[in-house]
């Protein structure tokens, strides 16, 4: 865990513009509507509602929910993310440690939000399913959580995370620049992928962590990004247990 919370506050000091990020033009035009997609939700319906944003990076996600009238909440282990976010991004975020469920019940009561978002960050935790159910206390009865993590990777992917994961995380931004001039990938996007470590899932294992936890479970296929992540699982679960 530590390499991975060193990774991205690395990450957010010297990667803090690329497509897709807060500094992207188009991206703060459309990400209200890409979060509308993905929750098969209308502004109408998230109007108002209290949202938690579990692992806000550099609040590009937080900014879209605050675009559609939502009062937003959110948590990093990240200073350099959670600092840009405060000077971007209206609401209120701390820094904190995921896995920490006492400090988050210092923050944030038990069943108090309406949309609990988890989009690419709990399989960079130690533990998911238990990340998974300490995020799944604080979705309302009635509430969504909603999360991304990966799927099972290709081999030339995994190949290419253990190589970026040989070298210091100054190299390691070197390979990702490097990389970029053959994928076509910003260095952010190729350091995302490739530096910190993650794990990965089956969607049967990911619909148990929703059932266990008292949530309905439904996998979803956002088009938004325009990139092939039928590997990827996307899902949202209404809270039915009180």
């Amino acid at each position: 865990m530590k390499d991975t919370t060193e990774s991205f506050e690395f990450q957010w000091k010297h990667l803090l513009e690329a497509p897709g990020l807060l500094s992207d033009p188009a991206w703060r035009a459309n990400v209200a509507e890409y979060i509308l997609e993905e929750l098969e939700s209308t502004r109408q319906e998230l109007t108002g509602k209290r949202v938690l944003d579990a692992g806000l990076g550099n609040g590009r996600w937080a900014y879209g929910f605050q675009q559609l009238g939502c009062q937003v909440f959110g948590f990093d282990t990240s200073p350099s993310g959670v600092a840009y976010a405060r000077k971007h991004v209206a609401g209120k975020f701390d820094v904190v440690d995921i896995l920490d469920l006492t400090r988050l019940r210092e923050l944030y009561a038990e069943r108090s939000m309406d949309v609990v978002w988890n989009w690419g960050v709990i399989h960079h935790t130690t533990d998911p399913r238990r990340a998974f159910s300490n995020l799944a206390r604080f979705v309302k009865i009635g509430g969504k959580l909603h999360i991304y993590v990966y799927g099972r990777k290709s081999l030339t992917n995994k190949l290419l995370h253990a190589t970026f994961n040989l070298f210091s995380l100054e190299n390691r931004l070197t390979l990702a620049k490097f990389l970029s001039k053959f994928n076509g990938a910003s260095p952010h996007s190729n350091f995302d992928a490739f530096s910190p470590s993650h794990s990965e899932h089956t969607e049967q294992e990911v619909e148990t962590w929703f059932v266990e936890n008292g949530l309905t479970y439904k996998r979803v296929h956002p088009t938004w990004h325009g990139v092939n992540r039928s590997r990827d699982i996307f899902a949202t679960g209404i809270q039915t247990d009180g």
